[in-house]
Parts: C-alpha cells; structure tokens; sequence
C-alpha cells in the first residue's frame, strides 16, 4: 500500500478524511489520519502477533491498533516516500539499506514461533518467518535510508535466500532488463549488504521463487482468497510469466557477469 501518489478522499462522519491510497491490488488500504484501515483474513492474528513481537526490536514495523467498526485492521501510518517503479529505479543506497533492514528483520525474528495460519504458500525447507512482499511497492523512504516497510498480510514461513530472491526480483528489478551489467552490479550490492549468500546463488533462487508464486496466485483465487483474484483481474500470473520467461533469456549473461567480478 504505497503512502505517496496519487489518492481519492471520502469525507466521513464526525469529519474524518478516509484515502483510498494508491496501489493495493492484494488487500487494498485506506488512510485515516495517522492510521491505515484494511480488510482482515484467517492470517490477520498471526500477522498482528508477528508485528507486535517486532515492535522495538526492528524500526520502520506498523503498530497494531486493532479494528475499528468496520472490522478492518487498523495499523499506524508510516511516512515517507515510495519509488514508482514505472518511472524510476531504487537508488544503490536505497538498495543498501533497505537488505540491511531485512536482514536486521531476519535476525530479529529468528526465534518467533506461531502456528498461523499464514496467507503464504509454503515454501519447501523454510526456516523462519519472513515478509515475503518486500519490493518498491511496499516500502517507504527518507532519503536513501528505509523509513519503513508494510503490508505484511503475506508473511510466513519461508527462508532468507526465498526472501532475498523476491527482493532482487523487484529491486534489481530482475522482472525488466536494465542491462547486465546494472544488474550484475546491484545482485552484487544485495549480496554484499546482507552477508551470508553470494550474488550468483540469490541469482539463481530467483526463477524458483517467481514459479512458487506464479502457480499460488491461482490456486489461492480459486480457494476464494479476493486478493489474488484481483491480481489475477490485473493480468497475473500472465504478466510475471512473462516477464520470468524473459529473464531466463538473460540470466547467462548476467551469471557470466558476477563469475568474473568473483574471479
């Protein structure tokens, strides 16, 4: 649920402004002053006990506020500016920082257990609860520096290499060609902010993860899950097939690319 851009208001009773805020294919989100409303589901209890166990163990993390009349969640509002990556790449600094946020998250959730249920698919061999969505979209930034990271309505059990294919998928972007060299490079600066996983291998985690969601999405719509049966209404998984198709056409180049820079 992107915080910047543009925004529709409601005026409600007692004088409240509700924003549709931008985005939102999955949940959807509005704003109302310094707190986000969005629709709950079965994993809303396991999300608000993750945040609440994050709460001032790991910055830019939404507070839970509860529901409001409606029943929808109500999360607290963070504040900063999103990149909108139709027009625009996050810089390397954004890169940087925001790897070394997840990788803060990762060893700050290493021993928080629940037995859900989660949204997410399983993935095989998971090892700790990961966000699972951490991409553009779903980040806020001051500057180069993470102000905050939301939308964790499909965190779950996954593994930090999963989590950081994801990342290199929507911060590379891998899921467009920017060039292999570009690519290589910012692979490379993912690699190097978080610390325990080479370029090459996160490189190529990533067609496994894509595929993992490719068919979820509609097994997820057909099991009567509204968000995904709204991706699918804005061209999923058709759109990211793609886009994984393509880069299977690149990934050579780019491997070649990060086995020189490692030779």
């Amino acid at each position: 649920m992107p915080t910047s851009g543009d925004s529709q208001g409601i005026r409600l009773p007692g004088g409240s402004e509700e924003i549709q805020l931008p985005g939102g294919n999955v949940g959807g989100a509005v704003r109302i002053g310094d707190t986000v409303r969005r629709r709950t589901g079965p994993w809303t209890p396991a999300v608000h006990s993750l945040l609440d166990y994050l709460a001032g163990r790991v910055p830019g993390i939404p507070q839970v506020h509860g529901r409001d009349e409606q029943g929808r969640e109500v999360l607290s509002y963070l504040a900063g500016r999103v990149v909108d990556i139709d027009t625009e790449l996050l810089s390397e600094g954004q890169i940087g920082s925001l790897v070394r946020w997840t990788r803060a998250f990762h060893n700050a959730v290493t021993r928080f257990k629940h037995p859900g249920p989660w949204r997410f698919f399983r993935v095989p061999h998971a090892s700790l609860i990961c966000h699972n969505d951490i991409a553009p979209y779903n980040a806020c930034f001051a500057g180069d520096d993470v102000a905050g990271v939301f939308d964790w309505d499909l965190a779950g059990p996954s593994t930090p290499l999963m989590e950081l294919a994801f990342i290199a998928w929507n911060c590379v972007p891998l899921w467009r060609d920017i060039g292999p060299d570009n690519a290589a490079r910012r692979l490379a600066l993912i690699a190097s902010s978080y610390g325990e996983f080479g370029a090459t291998q996160i490189l190529h985690a990533v067609p496994n993860r894509i595929q993992l969601m490719l068919e979820w999405i509609p097994a997820a719509a057909a099991a009567g899950d509204e968000g995904m049966a709204n991706l699918m209404t804005a061209g999923e998984p058709g759109n990211s097939g793609a886009a994984l198709a393509d880069l299977r056409t690149r990934l050579p180049g780019i491997d070649r690319l990060l086995s020189r820079r490692s030779a």
